[in-house]
């Protein structure tokens, strides 16, 4: 018996690209391959989400939505945003997660934008699905379809585990973490993670892989794979998957009619990119002293404090300032001042029981550096620095 619940697509769609031209030619594989078979599902419960670049241009934006209503997606697809590559992986788990409860499970699938799945794949798949593991699940269907886009030929591809022949169940955050692991150890990870592996063998080609010129290597060695099964590609080929092959023979040209890209176009930003992941883990490890400080509201097993007046970044006038601020009661709150030279301890404060603290400090016309830090005992623990331009 089959499972019941949601499904969710998620497709990664040019993040980190903003050139036009790549876009329209690209758009135009997506429209007539991916959104194509996505139209093609059927009525069943399903959501797309698509991940975008949140600084993606308006216009380019515009294109996007225009393919989703030319093939009626409008009311499935959910737009998701993404500041950058850092952010990638949360996204994905963000999408998953919008669209079930935390206790309930969700099946869930990859789809880059220029592959085609089937109705078939999704069915055979929940079928293979049991109901009772405390594991995510992933289901595989190793043969597929291959196009040699540019040649206009079909082949016969097996993948043990790929993006467009693999799907998974369970709790979204479960699914999510399965799902970002490598592709090539699905289904060894899953079992190791406690859930199940399920090799899906079909009579018929469930999903679609497409090659074409804009990919990391030499072209003709990526499609070699396909050795003698190549033939001409006919519109019974593309039938399981709602595409219709003059569209895809159009979208074809056009995209062929601008030069190859040296390599994978988002890796062209790698150093950037790397750069963003370091400032990213940064960012969750303050995040998580967030919640480990907001999680115990009304106990004190984490000190916290801040500070109410002066507002960081307004100006003040010479003379006396009062800092004043809230904090864990019985913690200790320092002024540290640094003009020209290094910082200088100028005043402490106790937190009293209702959190209050207060320090009073004369100020000449300059631009000081402040830290104020908090101690409990005499372990540090939360910084606040910023600039205070005295006029």
């Amino acid at each position: 018996m089959a499972v019941q619940t949601r499904t969710v697509l998620v497709t990664r769609m040019g993040v980190g690209i903003f050139d036009p031209v790549w876009w329209r030619t690209r758009l135009g594989l997506f429209s007539s391959i991916t959104a194509a078979s996505v139209a093609a599902m059927g009525n069943r419960d399903l959501v797309w989400a698509i991940l975008l670049d949140s600084d993606l241009p308006p216009d380019i934006l515009g294109d996007v939505h225009d393919v989703i209503d030319a093939h009626g997606l409008t009311d499935t697809v959910r737009f998701h945003f993404v500041p950058d590559h850092s952010r990638l992986g949360d996204t994905v788990r963000a999408a998953i997660k919008a669209e079930t409860h935390p206790e309930r499970p969700i099946h869930a699938q990859l789809l880059d934008d220029d592959d085609a799945i089937s109705a078939r794949l999704h069915d055979a798949h929940l079928e293979a699905f049991e109901p009772d593991v405390a594991g995510a699940q992933v289901a595989t269907t190793a043969k597929g379809v291959g196009i040699d886009a540019p040649r206009g030929n079909r082949g016969e591809l097996i993948y043990p585990s790929h993006v467009p022949n693999s799907t998974f169940f369970g709790s979204a955050a479960d699914v999510g973490d399965l799902m970002l692991s490598s592709h090539r150890k699905w289904l060894t990870t899953a079992v190791q993670r406690g859930g199940l592996a399920h090799r899906v063998e079909t009579d018929t080609d469930d999903w679609l892989y497409l090659y074409h010129r804009q990919g990391d290597g030499d072209y003709d060695s990526r499609i070699a794979q396909f050795g003698d099964s190549m033939r001409p590609l006919t519109q019974a080929d593309l039938d399981p998957f709602g595409i219709d092959l003059e569209a895809f023979r159009a979208s074809v040209v056009e995209h062929e009619a601008i030069p190859e890209t040296m390599g994978l176009t988002w890796r062209r930003t790698q150093p950037q990119q790397y750069a963003l992941l370091d400032l990213h883990r940064r960012t969750r490890t303050l995040k998580q002293k967030c919640i480990r400080i907001n999680s115990d509201i009304f106990g004190q097993s984490e000190p916290f404090f801040y500070l109410r007046s002066p507002l960081p970044g307004k100006a003040r006038k010479a003379g006396a300032t009062d800092f004043i601020g809230v904090g864990t009661p019985g913690s200790r709150i320092e002024l540290w001042l640094k003009g020209k030279n290094d910082f200088k301890h100028m005043g402490s404060a106790e937190c009293a029981d209702d959190g209050s603290w207060s320090i009073r400090q004369n100020f000449r016309a300059s631009k000081w550096s402040v830290e104020l830090r908090q101690f409990s005992g005499d372990t540090a623990a939360n910084t606040l620095p910023f600039r205070l331009t005295i006029t």
